[in-house]
């Protein structure tokens, strides 16, 4: 599959067309589509490109845009950091590669962690890409990870109290602390049974091409929830990463079909199960 790498553009037209379409202002419907450019790469370069493959990044990221069409609200600015934060992860499973420069990963993360503090976790990690990447170094590059770790520790000030104005402009949310069992009930509610179902079968299987992805992956994961802890609700970024984790789902699961038509087909069958309810919801809710 030679041009499968045209599904990324595709998607970010597609998402972008369809929430314009949808009375999404502008500025949001870029943003979505560039999200769903960003787990689409971010698939694309975790698990390659079989039918498989391309089924679960199509999935992935049309059941992210539709989910949060469904929630509503303006997720322009998470959206942009939960994009790049894809990017990220697609930049760091690309490391095997000769032509890949370990320098590539450091500016998505510097926008994810500037506008979401669920995701400051990847700038360290892509710090130490900086250190261990089989390139000449100049001397200065060890102080990228510590770097990124002062910046993991000024969210940690920012959204546990000492810093708690920041905290607030940081995450465009006052604290509203809840319990974990809480939480997990919303963000069932928010995702859909099925969803659900497909996002944590996806992430106990954390694919990543290289350690640097798997533990961007998990950083991202621990980053999201923990913020939404606070906040008290399911966040942009965890809607995203719940459903490139889906995506990954369904490219397993159709990956145990030796023919090239039936992972497609498969793929086709889940992609309906997954996105079916959310787009519903949200052409009903507009219908209205």
């Amino acid at each position: 599959m030679q041009r499968a790498w045209l599904v990324v553009p595709a998607l970010a037209l597609v998402a972008g067309c369809a929430a314009f379409a949808l009375q999404v202002p502008a500025a949001q419907a870029i943003a979505l589509g560039l999200l769903a450019a960003g787990i689409a790469g971010a698939l694309r370069a975790l698990v390659g490109e079989t039918p498989a493959a391309v089924a679960g990044t199509v999935i992935g990221a049309l059941v992210a845009v539709a989910t949060l069409l469904e929630l509503g609200g303006d997720a322009t600015r998470h959206a942009i950091a939960a994009a790049a934060a894809a990017w990220t992860i697609a930049e760091l499973a690309r490391t095997t590669a000769p032509a890949s420069s370990p320098l590539v990963a450091m500016l998505p993360a510097g926008i994810a962690a500037l506008l979401d503090p669920s995701f400051v976790a990847l700038l360290p990690i892509a710090g130490a890409r900086l250190v261990t990447a089989p390139w000449q170094r100049p001397r200065w590059i060890g102080l990228a990870p510590i770097a990124g770790g002062l910046v993991v520790l000024l969210a940690i000030l920012a959204c546990t109290g000492p810093l708690g104005a920041l905290g607030v402009a940081w995450t465009g949310t006052v604290a509203h602390p809840v319990a974990p069992v809480v939480l997990a009930d919303r963000l069932g509610e928010a995702l859909g049974p099925i969803c659900a179902v497909a996002a944590f079968a996806g992430l106990a299987w954390i694919g990543g091409r290289g350690r640097h992805a798997q533990l961007a992956l998990g950083a991202c994961v621990v980053g999201t929830l923990l913020v939404d802890l606070r906040s008290g609700g399911v966040g942009t970024g965890t809607v995203a990463f719940a459903a490139l984790f889906a995506g990954l789902a369904v490219t397993r699961f159709a990956a145990t079909i030796r023919l090239a038509s039936g992972q497609a087909i498969a793929g086709a069958t889940l992609g309906l199960l997954l996105i079916l309810p959310p787009a519903w919801s949200t052409l009903e809710r507009i219908a209205r």
